[in-house]
This record gives C-alpha cells, structure tokens and sequence, in this order.
C-alpha cells in the first residue's frame, strides 16, 4: 500500500473531526461553514447516504444516480465514510464526484 496515500488520509479524516469540533465549539469560518452546509445537503439527497455514513454496500451511477448492490462498469462504491467528519475536511471528496475541491 502507499504511504503517501495512507497519510493523506489520516490528514483528511483529522482534520474533517478538526473542523467538525471547530464548527460544534461556534469557531468555525463562516465561509467554510457554508460549504460543509451545501455538502451535507447533496450527502442528505444521495441514495448510498446510510445514517450517518456512505453505504459501502451499495454502488452508484453518478451519471443517472442509478443505484446498484454489485459494482457494475460506471459505478462508484460508497465510501464508508462517517459523512459528518467527511463533509468537513478541506481536502476530502465524494467519491462519486458529487462535491470536493472547493478549498483548492
């Protein structure tokens, strides 16, 4: 496996728990609140949205938002992600391309 790849998300997923506390605490940037809002709005719509995490059971077609419980050529896995920390971490993206890059 590669390490680099390895450190880049334990960054991402500290600080997405980071910037959650933040926003908890009232000290998050208001700017960047705006975006993790907009990002929990497309989690919220998304099929593959299971609780609190990305459904890694399920596949989906970003194209036609077709869903699937087998991959399939065309579709992205669920990323088993607790989406409350994901949606906040700068340098994180939806799999499925759905949101991501916005603080590049």
């Amino acid at each position: 496996m590669n390490i680099k790849k390895i450190f880049g998300q334990r960054n991402e997923i500290i600080g997405g728990h980071f910037n959650e506390l933040r926003s908890k605490l009232g000290l998050a940037d208001q700017n960047e609140e705006y975006v993790f809002a907009v990002r929990e709005e497309i989690c919220n719509a998304c099929p593959l949205k299971n609780g609190n995490n990305c459904d890694t059971q399920k596949w989906i077609n970003p194209q036609t938002m077709e869903v699937a419980t087998a991959p399939k050529e065309g579709f992205i896995r669920g990323c088993g992600c607790r989406l409350s920390a994901k949606q906040k971490s700068k340098a994180s993206l939806c799999p499925a391309g759905f949101w991501g890059g916005e603080f590049n």
